[in-house]
């Protein structure tokens, strides 16, 4: 089995994340946390605030909030 490439250490599980225009409009400016990465080398698993359960995106879709 392939080992996939790690994903930025800027996507660490536990960062917080807001969705970027590109995420799409009924995405756009949610935050959450990042819980894990997804099954493709480029996705997130991701923990919408207020969501129950995770969802997957690409790394583009999103960008760490520093705040």
């Amino acid at each position: 089995m392939k080992e996939t490439p790690p994903i930025k250490a800027e996507f660490a599980v536990g960062s917080r994340i807001e969705i970027k225009p590109s995420g799409g409009p009924r995405l756009v400016g949610k935050t959450g946390t990042i819980v894990g990465a997804g099954y493709h080398p480029q996705s997130l698993r991701i923990l919408l605030d207020g969501s129950k359960s995770p969802i997957t995106l690409h790394v583009t879709f999103v960008e760490v909030v520093t705040k």
